[in-house]
């Protein structure tokens, strides 16, 4: 029997329609835990993963002082966790214990409970940074950290990483990171979700900083948090804005659209789950079903700003899927790899909300071990 047949046999069971917002709505922060972090007479949870609605919950576990409330602190507080539909549902703390690396402690928290979509580390050491970044590109999740040297985060920007996103910060106990990643946690990334460019922070003090630090930082995808104003001098805050400044993860990638390609990505491998529970049959049948359920999905991209609109003047998509034996264009003919295996092909194309850019995209629904794996994403 194999993983496949363990999972369908209890999707028949489960209702269609399930949703991915508690995946896009919870933020994991990683750490060692201290005897100083916790508050008299509180043990961290056995398993080694904690999960908290609110910074009062945190408070009873940990110290005020601990850099934990301070990071769950910044995290339930920023302005739009005010607000249900971007709210963040779950701070999930993630102890790494002093025998294990911080990938380990992420691959427990992952085994625990994977419901998580970014990760924030609390050391602001450039090895552990380094093994977040890694972690998250190889487990598909996001990362947000503190950057206190910009030399630290070179061999990420090297790596092209696009699922780490840096935000400089003199001072190290700063959690503006966390900050950060709640403010992008509803799962949508269109309009002002998903991108951290002129994001206003609350409870995080803006910095100044020297036109040459800025341009190391521009220069490397590096954020930072600074009062932008159109009059230079002294006490002329009040004429402008404190802003997050840097659009891009440290691989260069704009931070929305890699966050809106992720989500269209695990929306898509959800609405695979969901087509094999209706057991659709091999044959035009199945791949007209398959359509219905893609249009239905990217019809819902559009409603959320992730794909421009469809006009009389533009297309924001376009789907088509592979006939499976009819023509000399079908899978049969063409695919004979994929046709043995009774794979279903879905083909096609988007424009971006944000940048308006083409993404072409090819979509083998497939019920086999490998594509079960890659849609859990394990």
């Amino acid at each position: 029997m194999s993983v496949y047949d363990n999972l369908i046999s209890i999707l028949f069971k489960l209702p269609d329609g399930r949703s991915l917002e508690e995946y896009f709505k919870n933020v994991l922060l990683v750490g060692k835990i201290g005897a100083n972090d916790l508050q008299a007479d509180v043990t961290f949870a056995a398993t080694g993963l904690k999960k908290y609605s609110s910074y009062d919950e945190v408070l009873a576990d940990f110290q005020s002082t601990s850099q934990f409330a301070l990071e769950a602190n910044a995290i339930f507080n920023q302005k739009n966790n005010t607000q249900t539909t971007s709210q963040i549902m779950y701070l999930m703390i993630a102890k790494q214990s002093d025998s294990e690396s911080v990938s380990q402690a992420l691959d427990n928290a992952k085994s625990v409970d994977g419901k998580f979509a970014k990760v924030v580390p609390v050391s602001r050491e450039a090895s552990d940074i380094k093994s977040v970044a890694d972690w998250c590109l190889a487990n598909d999740r996001f990362c947000d950290f503190v950057v206190t040297d910009v030399d630290d985060v070179a061999d990420i920007v090297a790596d092209e990483n696009n699922y780490a996103y840096g935000i400089f910060r003199k001072n190290v106990t700063s959690p503006i990171a966390s900050a950060v990643a709640s403010t992008s946690t509803c799962g949508y990334f269109g309009g002002k979700d998903g991108s951290a460019q002129f994001t206003q922070l609350t409870g995080i003090l803006p910095e100044t900083y020297s036109g040459s630090e800025i341009s190391e930082m521009n220069s490397n995808n590096v954020a930072y948090y600074t009062n932008v104003s159109p009059i230079d001098g002294g006490d002329t805050d009040s004429f402008g804005y404190n802003w997050v400044i840097g659009s891009k993860m440290l691989g260069g990638e704009l931070r929305q659209r890699q966050m809106i390609m992720h989500y269209i990505k695990k929306s898509m491998g959800l609405m695979a789950l969901e087509f094999f529970n209706q057991k659709p049959v091999y044959d035009e049948t199945g791949n007209n079903l398959l359509l219905t359920m893609a249009e239905k999905q990217f019809k819902s991209f559009q409603t959320y700003n992730l794909v421009i609109a469809t006009t009389a003047e533009q297309v924001g998509y376009q789907l088509k899927v592979t006939p499976i034996r009819t023509g000399s264009e079908s899978i049969m003919n063409t695919d004979a790899e994929a046709y043995n295996a009774k794979k279903f092909k879905l083909t096609g194309y988007y424009y971006d909300a944000i940048v308006g850019e083409k993404v072409d995209f090819l979509f083998y629904v497939d019920p086999s071990d490998e594509q079960v794996e890659q849609i859990l994403g394990e």
